[in-house]
């Protein structure tokens, strides 16, 4: 008599074998999202001055997706394991660059697949230049996409770390940087075809996919303080002076 075999999910040859949370974002319905999120990235690369961009990714297969940063020169890394690996190998944190290196950073997710993002948010505004801008994306917990990422790891393996946007905005906050409101990106559920209407709605746009802030460095401005007036001393003429009651009485 046969053992009983119980029927493992459906899969094609040709889909993606989910072996961890990283590659939840290689899944054809998480690059779409991911494309969207990249497609900002080049408007917020116009505004900057020229100088460097840093981009981090939340896995390998992420890489192969086109980046456009204009006029800056790009830096791109992945999260593998609790580091940092791409074009540059280091620990979240304590990235091997200078302070106030770039004029751009883009954090696509990383904080969605590290176990914590605490090191990583302090390493990358010191290197956040002044007037430079820190992009950082992050899965909505909101969003129905929650539900079908753990249907897609309903196996028992792990599903991604997900954030609040308001978490972020308080980090990125004591690190003296200024986050603006939260944009939100993606459909209100993933799908591989032409975005429907429902998906792109105003009012359930907090139900998309992802949600992105923007913050920015400020610049240390000294402010010249006024010099003070010498006051000159006026002296009183005796015969100017009026008497006191006293010395009338």
């Amino acid at each position: 008599m046969n053992a009983l075999h119980f029927p493992l999910p459906f899969r094609t040859p040709h889909s993606p074998v989910i072996t961890g949370p990283d590659n939840l974002f290689a899944l054809p319905e998480l690059e779409a999202l991911l494309r969207e999120e990249l497609a900002t990235l080049a408007v917020r690369a116009a505004r900057q001055p020229a100088g460097r961009a840093l981009l981090l990714q939340a896995c390998a297969a992420n890489r192969g997706l086109p980046v456009d940063t204009r006029h800056l020169g790009a830096i791109r890394g992945h999260v593998e394991r609790d580091a940092l690996r791409g074009d540059v190998a280091c620990t979240t944190d304590a990235l091997p660059w200078e302070d106030e290196a770039f004029q751009l950073v883009f954090a696509q997710h990383v904080g969605d697949v590290l176990p914590s993002s605490r090191a990583l948010i302090d390493e990358l505004a010191r290197v956040l230049a002044p007037g430079g801008v820190l992009l950082w994306c992050g899965l909505n917990p909101w969003s129905p996409w929650l539900a079908w990422i753990h249907w897609q790891a309903r196996r028992g393996l792990p599903v991604p770390r997900v954030m609040h946007a308001d978490i972020v905005r308080m980090r990125l906050l004591k690190r003296q940087l200024a986050p603006a409101g939260t944009d939100y990106l993606g459909t209100c559920w993933p799908q591989r075809s032409k975005r429907s209407a429902i998906g792109r709605s105003a009012l359930l746009s907090p139900l998309r996919g992802a949600w992105l802030i923007a913050a920015t460095k400020q610049r240390a401005v000294l402010t010249p303080l006024r010099p003070r007036a010498a006051r000159e001393r006026v002296v009183i003429q005796p015969h100017l002076a009026t008497p006191s009651r006293r010395a009338c009485a």
